[in-house]
Order: C-alpha cells, then sequence, then structure tokens
C-alpha cells in the first residue's frame, strides 16, 4: 500500500503524520514552531531540517503535502504571508525542499483548503462535490471545494472568510476568534448576565465556557448562540457568492458545534431565500485533532481525479 506524508504547519506545533490511502494514521511526530521561529532569518532551514529528518526515517514516501496557515502563492510553492509565523514569509518552500529531496513530490495549500480535501477524502459523512469549511479556533479559518478541487480564487488566495466585515463593524475572527468569544464571555458578565460556572475575577478559556454550556450554564449558552449567528453571518456570505450550500465546521471550538444552532438558524432565517434555506445544510467536521495531518495528506492524491 502507498504511504503518504501530511505535515501540518501550525501555530503552535509542526505536526507530521504518516498516512496510508485509505486515511489511517500510521504514526505522527510534532515538532514545536517556537524552536522553528527562534532561528530567525534561518527558520526555513529550520523547518526544512525537520522535514528531512522526516523524511530520512521514512524513505518509502514519495508524495508530502504540507498545510500552512496563510497566504500562499497560486502556483502553489512559496509561502506568502503567515501572520503567526513570520519569519517564513516569502520563503519558496518547495524550491527548498526539492533541492534536498529529488525523488519526492511536495503539495502544498492552506492548511484550512486541506482540512476540506481532507474531509472529501476521508471523512465520515458523504459529502456533495461543492462545499465548504468553516475551522473555528485561535483564528477563524476557511476553506472551499468546488466541484472537488479547492477553490483558489483570484491570486491563490481565496475564503479567507476570518476577515470579512461582521455585523458589528470587526472582522469574523476578531468577533468569534478565541479570543473575541472570551471577550465576549466577560462583556456578558461584566453586563450582569447570570453564570453558574464562570466568574469575572477568574481566568477562563474556550474549553470552560464549552463545559459550561454542556452543563446547561445560561451564560456560556448565551455566548455560543451569539457565536453561532456570527458564524452564520459567515456562511450566508460565502454561500450567496459561491451558491454553496453545505458546510462544515471545524477546529477546537467546533466541539460547541450544539450549541450554535440557535444563532445559525435565526440568521439563515433573517437572510437566506427558500432557493437556499431549503437546502442549506451546516454539519460538523468529523476528522477531529488529525484534520491537519490528513488534510494535507489528501493533498497528495487530489491530482489523481
Amino acid at each position: 500500500m502507498q504511504l503518504f506524508t501530511g505535515i501540518d504547519i501550525g501555530g503552535s506545533n509542526v505536526k507530521m503524520g504518516l498516512v496510508d490511502s485509505t486515511g489511517q494514521l500510521l504514526e505522527k511526530k510534532k515538532v514545536a514552531t517556537k524552536n522553528i521561529r527562534a532561528a530567525g532569518k534561518h527558520a526555513a532551514d529550520k523547518l526544512v531540517e525537520a522535514i528531512g529528518e522526516w523524511l530520512e526515517a521514512h524513505p518509502k514516501v514519495k508524495h508530502v503535502g504540507i498545510g500552512v496557515p496563510g497566504m500562499i502563492s497560486r502556483n502553489r510553492r512559496t509561502l506568502v504571508e503567515l501572520a503567526n509565523i513570520p519569519e517564513l514569509n516569502g520563503v519558496m518552500l518547495l524550491d527548498r525542499l526539492e533541492r534536498h529531496h529529488k525523488k519526492v513530490v511536495f503539495h502544498l495549500e492552506n492548511d484550512a483548503n486541506a482540512a476540506a480535501l481532507g474531509e472529501l477524502y476521508f471523512g465520515k459523512t458523504k459529502l456533495p462535490d461543492s462545499f465548504m469549511l468553516i475551522t473555528l479556533g485561535t483564528g477563524v479559518g476557511g476553506g472551499v471545494v468546488m466541484n472537488r478541487k479547492v477553490l483558489k480564487g483570484g491570486d491563490g488566495n481565496a475564503m479567507e472568510i476570518g476577515h470579512i466585515v461582521a455585523g458589528n463593524g470587526r472582522s469574523i475572527e476578531q468577533t468569534i476568534g478565541k479570543a473575541g468569544i472570551i471577550q465576549m464571555a466577560k462583556d456578558m458578565l461584566a453586563a450582569g448576565k447570570t453564570s453558574t460556572y464562570l466568574h469575572p475575577e477568574e481566568t477562563f478559556d474556550d474549553d470552560d465556557l464549552i463545559d459550561a454550556a454542556q452543563k446547561g450554564d445560561p451564560l456560556a449558552l448565551a455566548v455560543f448562540e451569539e457565536v453561532g449567528k456570527y458564524v452564520g453571518q459567515a456562511i450566508v456570505s460565502a454561500a450567496l457568492i459561491l451558491d454553496i450550500k453545505t458546510a462544515l465546521i471545524g477546529g477546537g471550538v467546533a466541539k460547541a458545534f450544539p450549541f450554535l444552532q440557535i444563532g445559525l438558524q435565526h440568521t439563515f432565517k433573517q437572510f437566506l431565500s427558500p432557493y437556499y434555506a431549503t437546502k442549506m445544510q451546516v454539519l460538523p467536521a468529523t476528522l477531529g485533532n488529525n484534520a491537519g495531518i490528513l488534510g494535507a495528506a489528501a493533498l497528495c492524491f487530489r491530482h489523481e481525479e
């Protein structure tokens, strides 16, 4: 059976995994991104070195997919703008890797696009040929698969959904990225909203909010209803432009998926005509913590279709 490597370059870790053609993750490893960033102007060399060590340990791998959190060139060879890893901005990553590994084929893509492909090939849900994926985490990302291919856009970086303007005049990411969600909860507490589990003088994070929502906490449920409205805005905007009626929600905050439904439906009723509303479906992504690796691996054989 043919083996692939999927590499998920994230703000916290670079995760590498050995994946077979059925999507089974056979082995994985992670390297702290801070160790790569610490090399400064030599960060690219450090990244290439880490990938090289993995490939030396897995000589049978001939195809490697790489997902990155940011903008890349239209020809999928150069890192253009990675907000959380600026040391890699402008790096011609595939050129560097191909010089060292002449028998390996490398594939580069935005991480949300890669995750969407991973759901298409390896996900547990039967998907249509065209759908969008929105990732909720530290930031808010987006990817679109259109007719089973990544939608690149004019210069290669379509679906930067986290940076569209929300109804409050801020971006979607500023509003419902992790920091935005925590601030939303703090603002509700400051305004007198009652919570059984969360207190204004204590530190809490998104996981605490999700735990509180699962226990029926009124403040946490109100937060995620509001988050659902903003997710709905993002979906509506993309749906009306792209004529896509299926959306997946992934990322760490997607664990709150059941609590987003009231807000989502509120926004859909407000803005979607029957043409969209009768067919719109929003589903949880299925690949969980391995979405980045499996999505990157899926890049290796998208060209077969």
